[in-house]
C-alpha cells in the first residue's frame, strides 16, 4: 500500500477533536474526520501509534491500519531529513 502512486507518508503535526493537521512534501494540509474515523485516529495516537501515517492524496484518507509494517529509521525519504532544519 505505501507506494502505490496516491499514498504518501505524513507526519501528523496537530491532532484536534475533528480534523488533524498533516504535513508532506513541505506542505501542510488539514485533514477532516467524520465521527467513526475521528474515533478510530484517536484511538490509534492514544495506544502508542506512529506520528508517521499513509495518507491518500486524492481522498485525504489517513490509514491508521497498514498491512505492511514499516521500521521508520530504514525509510530511504526519512534518512536524510531527521536532522534538517525547517
Amino acid at each position: 500500500m505505501l507506494f502505490q502512486k496516491d499514498v504518501v507518508l505524513v507526519s501528523i503535526k496537530w491532532i484536534g477533536e475533528r480534523s488533524a493537521i498533516v504535513r508532506y512534501r513541505d506542505r501542510e494540509e488539514e485533514v477532516f474526520f467524520t465521527p467513526e474515523e475521528a474515533k478510530r485516529f484517536h484511538q490509534y495516537i492514544s495506544h502508542g501509534g506512529d506520528m508517521l501515517v499513509p495518507m491518500n492524496m486524492k481522498t485525504k484518507e489517513l490509514f491508521t491500519y497498514v498491512d505492511e509494517p514499516w521500521n521508520e529509521q530504514e525509510l530511504e525519504e526519512l534518512k536524510e531529513i531527521s536532522y534538517q532544519k525547517e
